[in-house]
């Protein structure tokens, strides 16, 4: 795959086309990509596709954090590329671009840029600062500047509709299966292992604090969680608790994260943590012998998880 910055002065053979935010690449982005893919191997063309950075809300809500995403910029590059796709073309998204109506980016950019042979659109693409999504005009468009159109179907998994936010609703409710299941893959977060309040190691469950320096990446909802861990390219598997850790009175957030059979020093070191399934909600235990005594019994309960364990993958 070869990542494009820049448009001016670059030249495809037959280019299908498919442009979007691709927020998660989750399982309907991936049907999109497949189709241009299918599409570039019939017209004997390559396989393109667009998408932004920064992402056009976080760029629109410029200092907001609160609007939330399932992947960063790199976990997206890294998801085309898995995909096998020719040519990932990634728009600086500004001010200039965002003004853009759908027509003028659709001239400007796929026709006089790209040079677009065959479009492809999932069910709920749309175009500019007017969110041009009539297919009627869209081929009109084609027709003038010699590309054809193709407006795919929403998809559905299992006779669910699967769509960037329905997948961050899952996870905002802590059903992290299914969100799993709409994405395709296990939902991850990447960050660096900090030190903690070692009231973990005191007790028996000696934890690695998690720092995520994105704050626009989602994190699912407080809980605690079974988790599979990547550490210099080995897997260990463990439990996750998300929250403001109530029992020992802190009110500061945190992710922090037990691995089984696990002793060595990673402080500072750089781990993706995947999301496996949802134990229970976050509480507040009368003493550290009873907190004890729970994360006995989740761990128990994890490690049962994990015995029957069949990864999610795309």
């Amino acid at each position: 795959m070869r990542i494009h910055t820049h448009i001016d002065d670059i030249s495809f053979t037959r280019p299908v086309v498919a442009v979007g935010a691709f927020d998660g690449v989750h399982l309907g982005h991936q049907v999109v990509i497949e189709k241009v893919k299918e599409k570039a191997r019939e017209y004997g063309g390559e396989s393109v596709v667009i998408t932004f950075h920064p992402h056009p809300r976080v760029f629109l809500n410029s200092g907001n954090y609160s609007f939330k995403l399932l992947s960063t910029h790199l976990d997206k590059v890294d998801r085309f590329y898995k995909a096998e796709i020719d040519h990932l073309v990634v728009l600086p998204f500004d001010r200039a671009l965002a003004q853009l109506s759908g027509e003028d980016f659709i001239k400007q950019m796929l026709v006089e840029r790209i040079g677009v042979y065959h479009l492809v659109l999932g069910y709920d693409n749309h175009f500019g600062s007017d969110q041009l999504h009539n297919d009627s005009v869209i081929r009109l468009m084609g027709a003038r500047y010699g590309f054809t159109l193709e407006r795919l179907h929403h998809y559905k998994h299992h006779g669910k509709v699967v769509s960037s936010s329905i997948i961050r609703d899952k996870l905002n409710t802590g059903n992290i299966g299914q969100a799993n299941k709409l994405l395709g893959y296990e939902y991850f977060v990447f960050g660096r292992v900090t030190y903690g309040n070692q009231i973990g190691k005191k007790i028996g469950f000696p934890t690695a604090n998690i720092e995520i320096k994105d704050g626009h990446k989602m994190i699912p909802c407080n809980g605690v969680y079974i988790v599979k861990v990547n550490w210099n390219g080995t897997i260990y598997f463990g439990m996750c608790n998300i929250g403001i850790r109530p029992t020992i009175n802190k009110s500061s957030f945190s992710i922090e994260v037990h691995l089984f059979n696990f002793s060595r020093d990673i402080y500072n070191d750089y781990i993706t943590v995947f999301f496996l399934e949802r134990i229970r909600d976050e509480k507040r235990f009368q003493s550290l012998d009873e907190l004890t005594s729970q994360l006995e019994k989740d761990s128990k309960e994890a490690k049962e998880f994990l015995s029957v364990y069949q990864p999610t993958t795309a």
